[in-house]
């Protein structure tokens, strides 16, 4: 009985992640993106063309091997991080049966992408971040699967403007996976983009301090992602904008039960023309995640 109870609340905290996204769910008469891309999007509900729903759960346990620090004089420190992002894409999603939504029968798909990440800081304000991950991924109900991997660089440049902290970020790289069957496919996004943290309210008493933190990106695909609306239709997205804002402690993490977040909040993604759109989640900075 209590594995059983365990079961269902670990169901409920999936659900909880993704309820905000959550619509009236019916199932897509076809694969409108390849589920290798999954782990790029991140958890949320995204829409193709107003008829076909993407559903995707991410979780990424990582591990800091070394902090990143900046002494003045070229004497630096660098980060180095593991991570294995875990991501799950789910048939539908029905807000009248949220709990039995997140179960193996409703899994359209999971891929495993262990990775790393150096933080390199340039100096005191700036702080450059190669990246890359390679991993495994399988489509339920066929006999497809695939190669996923990607890699690139990211770039932080921060900024203190009284008591508002900002940033400059940028990002350059590739997303792409194998297959066993059909083509190899490569997209290559180019993100610049802001991001803000504001102190709310008076500080606890441990001295930490919560923030208001919200971030505008703009990300250009030098290749079309292209999605399928209907067969031998495809529908090209050649860039993408996201506003999104969340809380976060200044020195502390967010616990709920057994996670951790380094903030909470939601973010809107879409398309210039309108092939896509859908809500996202904000659990980190873009230059942490």
């Amino acid at each position: 009985m209590h594995k059983t109870l365990r079961g269902q609340v670990l169901k409920l905290v999936i659900v909880t992640l993704l309820l905000p996204a959550a619509v009236i769910g019916q199932e897509p008469p076809a694969e409108s993106v390849h589920w290798a891309y999954s782990a790029y999007f991140g958890t949320g509900w995204y829409r193709v063309a107003g008829d076909r729903d993407v559903y995707v759960v991410r979780m990424t346990p990582r591990w800091t091997l070394s902090e990143p620090s900046f002494e003045g004089s070229g004497k630096r420190s660098v980060g180095i991080y593991l991570k294995t992002p875990v991501s799950v894409g789910l048939d539908n999603f029905s807000y009248d049966d949220a709990i039995d939504a997140v179960d193996l029968d409703n899994v359209a798909s999971i891929s495993i992408n262990p990775g790393i990440d150096i933080e390199v800081p340039v100096n005191d304000i700036w702080s450059l971040r190669p990246y890359a991950s390679i991993g495994y991924g399988h489509g339920f109900g066929s006999d497809i699967s695939a190669w996923t991997y990607w890699a690139g660089i990211k770039s932080r440049v921060s900024f203190q403007s009284g008591k508002l902290n900002w940033a400059l970020l940028n990002q350059a790289g590739f997303v792409g996976y194998t297959p066993n069957e059909g083509p190899d496919d490569v997209i290559w996004p180019v993100m610049a983009g802001l991001e803000f943290n504001y102190p709310v309210g008076a500080p606890r008493s441990d001295g930490d301090q919560l923030l208001l933190h919200w971030q505008a990106l703009y990300t250009a695909f030098r290749d079309d992602l292209e999605f399928s609306s209907a067969p031998g239709v495809e529908l090209p997205v050649s860039d993408q904008w996201e506003v999104g804002a969340a809380i976060r402690r200044r020195d502390s993490r967010i616990p709920i039960w057994f996670l951790e977040f380094d903030m909470l909040g939601l973010g809107y993604r879409f398309s210039s023309n309108g092939n896509l759109k859908g809500i996202s989640f904000v659990f980190r900075s873009v230059f942490d995640d």
